[in-house]
């Protein structure tokens, strides 16, 4: 389910020097490490890429990707569905000493070999996307019996001792 507009490889270089913009979509479950923090792989990852130069004729790519994903409830550990939007502006560099000179405006992008996997990518910029937490707007939280808590922490006090017993019978053997 992947746009063919969209090619799995690219110079990136050479994409930026033509101003070259690029739109489709890829689903989610061709994305492995994406999948492993969602609920399910289901669904389509909508693109936008724009690759051109700044004020500065540094090579960019800007970026928007949208997208529904299931991920868990941190409150009913039931799936919750989010949208996902995340825009992005990235630096092309070669080095780790372009990537340090780059205005801050700007994440690095580290391209090797003048290759870049357009896969990998979307799916780095989607998992900082992600919310830290995901809880639907309105649920509650899995409730315990009450009685079930009562009667743990009346078992609890009984049951201890004092880790220091041992010591205090040492020191009055003395």
């Amino acid at each position: 389910m992947s746009d063919h507009s969209l090619p799995k490889t690219l110079n990136p270089f050479k994409y930026a020097d033509q101003n070259k913009d690029l739109q489709g979509h890829i689903a989610v479950h061709l994305m492995p490490r994406l999948t492993e923090l969602l609920v399910d792989s289901e669904g389509v990852v909508n693109i936008e890429l724009e690759f051109g130069r700044d004020e500065q004729r540094l090579r960019i790519l800007k970026g928007k990707l949208t997208s529904d994903l299931n991920l868990l409830c941190q409150r009913c550990l039931h799936p919750v569905n989010k949208t996902i939007n995340s825009e992005f502006q990235l630096g092309i560099v070669m080095s780790d000493e372009q990537a340090q000179n780059l205005p801050r405006v700007y994440e690095p992008l580290l391209v090797e070999n003048e290759e870049l996997v357009l896969l990998d990518v979307i799916e780095e910029e989607l998992i900082l996307s992600l919310p830290m937490f995901a809880y639907h707007d309105d649920c509650e939280p899995e409730e315990y019996s009450q009685g079930d808590v009562e009667e743990s922490t009346e078992t609890d006090d009984e049951e201890k001792e004092n880790p220091f017993a041992v010591l205090s019978e040492l020191n009055l053997k003395k």
